[in-house]
């Protein structure tokens, strides 16, 4: 039998939080793309994310312990995203069109 580890498989699906207003959620694992987009005050903790990850983001706080994708936080205007960037490659995947560091 093979051995699962959440923080390296996709646990909660695609489009997760897609314009949340309020709450809290501790993920155990990854999640798939465009992860918390239109977010406006959910506060979420994840192990990673994929494509498109935060777009369009106006409030909340989302905080990624691993990696994201690519076009990372593209139209992101409000709220805050903390990246815990182990392999250094995440200022290839994000868009800083409007984001600021």
């Amino acid at each position: 039998m093979q051995d699962l580890f959440p923080e390296e498989n996709i646990i909660i699906g695609n489009v997760a939080f897609y314009g949340a207003t309020s709450g809290e959620a501790f993920i155990r694992g990854k999640a798939g793309e465009r992860f918390g987009v239109r977010n406006s005050g959910v506060k979420a903790v994840v192990e990673g994310v994929g494509d498109h990850g935060c777009e369009y983001m106006t409030g909340g706080r989302i905080v990624i312990l691993g990696d994201t994708g690519r076009n990372f936080a593209a139209g992101m205007s409000g709220g805050l995203a903390y990246i815990y960037d182990v392999n250094g490659n995440f200022a290839s995947l994000c868009n800083t069109e409007m984001v600021r560091s």
